[in-house]
């Protein structure tokens, strides 16, 4: 049990460290436990070129042009389980050409644990890339499908209000989807002339 002189000299010593005070020292110090950045929220470690990171965000977004909020993060994941992805194999890599003999690997207790530890990392961001483009594209057809549901009622709309404009009885005519096409037809060349 401390005593009341260690108590008050540790109170003391606490009013002297009150960790980093500047944002570099801030910066510095939230990278403390970082090892690997497999789990970490940002995706490029302190010691890794950012810009290429920005790069490869970028050929993301190129490719899949997210249209709405979700579908850009699901696009800043996908690239940033990419970026985790290559830092894996760089690191495989580096394990294996570091062992004098590749069978270690997997014979020897201690080192094949390393490497049961980065097959875990690679299967969870592997999920993670494959779940985010499920969801991107499953947010691609449901946006899909609200923009012709919304085309074929503006469609109607239309056909409807020709109709009513010529003095057509709406009730004893119903029009197919090739009427509606070619009535559309008519009034828009109509309109163009």
């Amino acid at each position: 049990m401390s005593t009341t002189a260690q108590i008050l000299a540790n109170r003391e010593n606490s009013k002297l460290s009150t960790g980093p005070r500047t944002a570099e020292g801030k910066a510095v110090s939230s990278a403390n436990a970082c090892t690997h950045g497999f789990s970490a929220a940002d995706p490029v470690l302190p010691t890794e070129d950012r810009n290429r990171f920005n790069a490869l965000l970028e050929q993301n977004k190129s490719e899949w042009t997210p249209e709405t909020t979700h579908q850009e993060f699901l696009v800043n994941q996908m690239a940033g389980a990419q970026w985790k992805l290559a830092r894996l194999e760089r690191m495989e890599v580096d394990m294996l050409a570091a062992l004098d003999d590749p069978t270690k690997a997997f014979t020897e207790k201690e080192t094949a644990a390393g490497f049961t530890k980065l097959e875990r990392y690679r299967a969870a961001l592997e999920r993670t890339y494959h779940r985010c483009v499920r969801e991107l594209r499953a947010s691609r057809k449901e946006q899909k499908e609200a923009n012709s549901t919304e085309m074929a009622v503006k469609k109607y709309n239309k056909l409807i209000e020709h109709l009513v404009q010529h003095g057509l009885d709406t009730f004893l005519y119903e029009p197919t989807v090739e009427d509606m096409d070619r009535i559309l037809a008519e009034k828009a060349a109509n309109d163009n002339s």
